[in-house]
């Protein structure tokens, strides 16, 4: 029988995963792998190779399992290879306890320094620091600040599952709803991508741009716009534009080709087209109307 908890548990690590490219793996309380979200490091392959072994680098993170379950919080810290990661502890519902582990990765670009001192550090050969240093361009590299919210951004995530997570009633095979998404988690990076929509709404935007933006896989960052704000992404920039070229309408003499160029439309005949679709008559009528601005309609 499968655990209810486990599954559930490791579909969120995966949108976690797909949404940041943070590379994860979840353990049991024994050390085991249950579920590995990107293959290994070639990098992380060879250290292994020249040490001989894999226990240095698995004390270090049951350690750091460890005192994540202490301080109550994820734990930061460096492995002796040189690479960052950060553990959670996981109180699962299902009375047994799990850890996440993410990482590896860079908090700078590849320096020949950090090999050098994993090489005398650990006694390891001099004929393999070329290929060490090639192998270490291939971790992904990200600021502090950002491994510092990232880790945050799991925990939350693990914590408020597991407090929200109950066990199916009997003849039902439902533990949670389809989607577990943390509010808290979601809403900012939805206010912040609206800002941005907002101010650059005239410019050739697409969605990839504002999912990197807000730090966001471009198809996960589509999903939490779309379930927060009941309206898609290109259908909300189109709203913006409408609005924009409203405006102008009403509160200028510019021609409908600069109008359609001032809203963000790449050309006035797509702009007539978008906005008779949008409003139920043309750019001109609209100003002939004098109708406000504001008057739009919008599908989701």
């Amino acid at each position: 029988m499968l655990n209810s908890f486990l599954e559930k548990l490791k579909e969120q690590l995966f949108y976690y995963h797909n949404a940041t490219d943070v590379p994860l793996e979840l353990f049991g309380a024994d050390g085991r792998s249950l579920a590995g979200y990107s293959g290994e490091y070639r990098y992380c392959e060879m250290v292994r190779e020249a040490c001989g072994e894999r226990k240095f680098c698995d004390r270090m993170h049951m350690e750091a399992a460890r005192l994540s379950a202490e301080l109550g919080e994820g734990y930061i810290f460096s492995c002796p290879a040189g690479l960052v990661h950060f553990q959670i502890a996981v109180k699962g519902k299902d009375g047994e306890d799990y850890y996440i582990l993410a990482g590896p990765l860079a908090m700078d670009y590849p320096d020949i320094s950090v090999v050098d001192a994993l090489i005398q550090g650990y006694d390891l050969p001099m004929d393999i620091r070329r290929r060490l240093f090639g192998a270490l361009n291939g971790i992904p590299v990200i600021e502090p600040v950002r491994i510092q919210h990232l880790c945050r951004l799991l925990f939350s995530l693990a914590d408020n599952f597991a407090k929200a997570y109950e066990e199916p009633e009997a003849g039902s095979d439902r533990a949670m709803p389809d989607e577990f998404l943390d509010p808290s988690v979601s809403i900012p990076i939805i206010r912040k991508a609206v800002a941005f929509i907002d101010a650059h709404y005239q410019e050739n935007l697409r969605l990839d741009m504002v999912a990197a933006h807000v730090g966001l896989n471009p198809a996960y960052f589509s999903t939490i716009f779309k379930k927060e704000l009941c309206i898609s992404f290109s259908n909300y920039l189109t709203q913006k534009r409408i609005e924009a070229a409203c405006r102008l309408l009403q509160n200028s003499n510019h021609s409908l080709s600069d109008i359609a160029a001032e809203a963000g439309f790449e050309n006035q005949s797509y702009f007539s087209q978008v906005f008779k679709n949008h409003t139920g008559m043309t750019p001109t009528e609209y100003r002939r109307k004098g109708l406000p601005g504001k008057d739009t309609k919008t599908s989701p």
